[in-house]
């Protein structure tokens, strides 16, 4: 399995409760069942104190907008080796516009997208949409590049559809760091030595994040639940440094809340470097790249 695959089989396994922002609410269901691999129940949605009903329509083994988008990017870039920001911008278009085939939520990313090229094909005179996003979006051709052996400047091209924040290359690099130690080194020493590699704004956080063992205050003092990369990168090595096994691991981070599915992808494309998975796991994803 490459690491596209381990990174949808993550996000999937989180996709019942994506957007739940109430840890305590989460805990408490846990305590009486797991919570991977299932679907959306607006029951917890309307009970957890804080969320966002995103996927009313989503069924186990679905996955959110990101895992559609690194389905979609996989498969076209698989075909096409010389698949452009302007290809993926199309293939974009193409399937979120309305009317387009895809059924689901679109971001706000993908929404100015869509706007700014609607600009473009009507020739209007009017302002276009700032990309400015800093979610966990700029990761999707990341796993791409890495399965299919592209650079870190094609990925950092295609990222620049959505924003114009120069951490993403410095986060693409210090991952990059991690994957190649993770053969000699244990995950956490992995980690230690690639910080060098991270962005001078996140140093801070990122060495607290392996260093903290209280998950509730790290998150209260230095990340956060959402998908923005100032909270989602730090909690995401917070987790790795845990040292737990792959199921374990995105259990947990289900339990934490918010923008789970998301943060799942790049736990589960690098613990699947560390962990043995069961391969029967992967009955439970709708959506697959080979």
């Amino acid at each position: 399995m490459n690491l596209s695959s381990y990174a949808l089989l993550a996000n999937t396994a989180s996709f019942g409760y994506h957007w739940v922002y109430d840890p305590e609410y989460l805990k408490k269901i846990a305590q009486q069942e797991s919570l991977l691999f299932t679907s959306p129940n607006i029951n917890h949605y309307q009970k957890a104190k804080s969320a966002y009903f995103g996927y009313p329509f989503g069924k186990k083994g679905d996955v959110t907008t990101q895992g559609m988008m690194l389905k979609w990017l996989f498969d076209a870039t698989k075909q096409n080796p010389g698949f452009s920001s302007k290809d993926y911008a199309k293939l974009l278009y193409e399937k979120m516009q309305p009317g387009g085939e895809y059924i689901g939520y679109v971001e706000t990313y993908t929404q100015k997208l869509i706007l700014n090229m609607t600009i473009d094909r009507l020739r209007l005179d009017i302002p276009k949409a700032e990309m400015t996003d800093d979610h966990l979006v700029g990761f999707v051709p990341y796993f791409v590049a890495k399965d299919l052996n592209l650079s870190n400047e094609w990925v950092w091209e295609q990222a620049q559809l959505f924003t114009d924040k120069n951490e993403y290359v410095s986060l693409y690099q210090m991952f990059d760091s991690i994957l190649q130690l993770i053969p000699e080194y244990t995950l956490i020493n992995a980690i230690k030595k690639s910080l060098k590699l991270a962005p001078e704004s996140m140093k801070a956080a990122l060495v607290q994040a392996i260093e903290m063992s209280d998950t509730t205050d790290f998150i209260k003092s230095y990340a956060g639940i959402a998908c923005s990369i100032p909270q989602s990168i730090p909690l995401i090595l917070h987790l790795l440094a845990m040292e737990k096994d792959f199921i374990s691991t995105l259990q947990i981070n289900t339990e934490l809340g918010g923008a789970s599915s998301e943060r799942g992808m790049l736990l589960g494309a690098i613990l699947s470097k560390v962990y043995p998975v069961d391969t029967t796991l992967f009955n439970h994803l709708n959506v697959h790249v080979e």
